[in-house]
């Protein structure tokens, strides 16, 4: 690990973190949006995988588009992918992970699920500097930490699923972190990247198509270590989602604007909304 990590070290150097440097996610209404072979795929998709379907959420276009959509709307595959994803749920009990006890890590590493896009998305608010992943490493805590996250995966992609139920045409979620204070030594250290490629390979095998965006303000030039120690575990759709700002605040308020309103953002993020007491 070390050398590929002094490797991307030298990456500093020569990148400057640019905002809007990948292009945006694709739309909801887009997602949505078939053609007929694609049609076709998911009536045979739904048929085939209907006895597994034990939730609701499951038999809804939204959730079996994003397996037939990972591979490419064919349905072998699109299957395989969510038998697996079945099989990965029940050996680490996902399921009852909302009804664990948090209070040992969730005090270190503070998140809001409270702040809704303008259309209607659940938003993720992550303090990234606020993340003392070295520590928790250091501390034996990595895996309970990306337990922890996983739980977090979980409550969003819940309130996506509750949306939906409601009939909101809600089908990803956001993520919107503060990057400001980013280090390597604390949050991409050697120790710290395993880690982080891990969480990303669950995402992209148990949660296709969940992202709509990941923005990050903020941002030093560092930061890219972290991501191209990412990038090839990424698919495309993900890699997409991706958006990044560096810390010229009228770029990012501008486009967070746009994003979600003043009134769903805390102050951090250019908002209005009260303060969390952790």
């Amino acid at each position: 690990m070390a050398q590929p990590f002094l490797a991307l070290l030298l990456l500093i150097t020569s990148v400057i973190v640019k905002e809007s440097c990948f292009v945006s996610a694709i739309s909801i209404e887009k997602f949505l949006t078939l053609t007929l072979s694609e049609k076709i795929a998911l009536d045979k998709f739904r048929e085939r995988v209907q006895p597994m379907l034990k939730e609701s959420y499951m038999t809804n276009d939204a959730f079996l588009i994003r397996f037939l959509r990972a591979q490419h709307f064919e349905i072998d595959g699109a299957e395989k992918m969510l038998r697996e994803t079945f099989k990965w749920r029940k050996e680490n009990a996902i399921d009852n992970m909302r009804q664990e006890n948090w209070s040992d890590i969730a005090s270190d590493f503070h998140t809001t699920i409270d702040t809704y896009d303008r259309t209607g998305q659940p938003v993720g608010v992550i303090d990234i500097y606020d993340w003392d992943i070295r520590r928790a490493v250091l501390q034996g805590k990595g895996q309970r930490l990306l337990r922890f996250v996983i739980n977090l995966v979980e409550n969003i992609t819940t309130q996506m699923y509750e949306r939906q139920e409601l009939g909101m045409n809600v089908t990803q979620v956001v993520v919107l972190g503060n990057a400001d204070g980013f280090n390597l030594i604390q949050h991409a250290c050697p120790l710290c990247l395993p880690l982080w490629i891990q969480f990303v390979q669950i995402i992209e095998s148990y949660y296709p198509h969940v992202l709509d965006e990941l923005i990050v303000i903020d941002a030093p030039a560092t930061i890219q270590v972290l991501l191209e120690a990412v990038r090839p575990f990424l698919s495309r759709s993900n890699r997409e989602a991706i958006k990044v700002f560096g810390p010229n605040r009228s770029r990012w308020m501008e486009y967070l604007d746009r994003k979600m309103s003043k009134e769903e953002r805390r102050p951090p993020y250019g908002g209005t909304k009260p303060p969390v007491k952790y």
